[in-house]
């Protein structure tokens, strides 16, 4: 009997032994809770977007826009050098904030044609230079509905905005003068002189008067219902906050692959196959040298529709917030994308008509194909598939 007692002790303290070494069962591993997200969640979103981002930047458009007109003014009552320069300083100024808007060309700016009518590019430069020549302004408005496939209206629209002001104004990235001299076969109409020098500043009164009118349109467009509807996304078109936030990344989508695809992409494409001069004509913003601003400002548009902003800040009611809380890799990842897209631009040797085929700006295609592809691949399905 004590001999067989003592045969269990050992058995009971071998047992206890190997529990400590790891042989009882442990618990099983749980799997990962699934993410969802209350549709709910997105309505301080969608208010911080449209009062902070995309309502002040149209407003700034419209002020900076009106200071542009009222520089052309001024050189139309004084013709100088340095009228001419102050309309270039006041192109530049009111080119950044339309720039930033180009990741919210939805609503009003496309549907009544107001993106081409301040925009359109390339310019037919012949057109303009005619223009001068006829001085029928007429010609430079359409009316009735807007057919985005009306050549009539495509033809009024590639004589009128920011870049016909910007040729009007501007020479191989310097401001005009009054003294301007055609080279190279240029037509006598192509520049500045003294028997052109009333249409010259007719013209650009006329094209900064209608700049201005198409802003206000935008705005109060915006100001007098679009804004609503669009917070408010009870029916038409928004009928949840996620519809809203789809639009939100679509347009972000849209113009990260327009600038890598269309705007350093064309350019590019043309001068690899041996059309070097129509490259040239290709390259948005040539006469003033402001591509590479032009498109990193078309990437912050990305940033402030993400971050909530338009000082690079994070808002607390942000996309970005709202991803970091569900999926901080991802919230990570849109970010980099975006800050590596607008340094690979802005890496591209100045000016970019002059570089069109470097490989600073082949990094740049690669970089906005990068950002497009997280935005359209990653974030969007993202949201979509945790939404409730």
């Amino acid at each position: 009997m004590g001999l067989a007692m003592m045969e269990l002790l050992s058995m009971t303290s071998c047992s206890s032994s190997d529990s400590k070494n790891g042989d009882t069962p442990q618990p099983t591993p749980q799997p990962e809770q699934e993410v969802t997200i209350q549709d709910s969640e997105y309505d301080a979103i969608i208010n911080q977007y449209v009062d902070n981002v995309v309502l002040p930047t149209y407003s700034d458009l419209k002020t900076k826009n009106s200071a542009l007109y009222q520089a052309v003014v001024d050189f139309g009552d004084n013709p100088s050098n340095a009228n001419f320069k102050a309309i270039c300083d006041a192109w530049l100024t009111a080119r950044e904030p339309w720039e930033s808007s180009e990741a919210f060309l939805f609503g009003p700016v496309a549907d009544l044609g107001l993106d081409p009518n301040m925009d359109s590019w390339p310019l037919d430069q012949e057109a303009i230079v005619k223009m001068l020549e006829s001085q029928q302004w007429n010609e430079m408005e359409w009316t009735g509905d807007y057919d985005e496939d009306d050549d009539a209206i495509a033809a009024a629209q590639n004589v009128r905005g920011f870049h016909t002001l910007e040729f009007l104004a501007f020479r191989d990235g310097q401001a005009r003068t009054l003294t301007d001299q055609a080279v190279d076969g240029e037509a006598a109409n192509a520049v500045y002189n003294a028997s052109n020098a009333n249409a010259w500043a007719q013209y650009m009164r006329n094209t900064a008067q209608l700049l201005v009118d198409d802003v206000t349109t935008l705005v109060d467009a915006w100001n007098n219902g679009y804004a609503d509807k669009f917070k408010k996304h009870d029916g038409g078109d928004f009928t949840s906050g996620l519809s809203c936030i789809e639009q939100l990344i679509d347009g972000c989508i849209d113009i990260a692959g327009e600038v890598g695809q269309a705007k350093i992409g064309d350019p590019y494409d043309l001068y690899q196959s041996g059309k070097t001069n129509e490259a040239l004509y290709a390259v948005e913003s040539w006469y003033s040298w402001h591509s590479r601003d032009d498109y990193t400002n078309n990437i912050y548009s990305i940033r402030n529709a993400y971050y909530g902003s338009r000082d690079g800040k994070i808002n607390a009611n942000s996309l970005s917030k709202l991803v970091a809380k569900y999926d901080a890799q991802l919230d990570a990842d849109v970010k980099e994308a975006i800050e590596e897209a607008a340094d690979a631009i802005q890496a591209i040797p100045q000016p970019f008509r002059n570089n069109i085929n470097s490989k600073e700006a082949k990094a740049a295609m690669d970089a906005c194909a990068e950002l497009s592809d997280i935005l359209e691949n990653e974030l969007k399905p993202f949201l979509i598939n945790h939404t409730k």
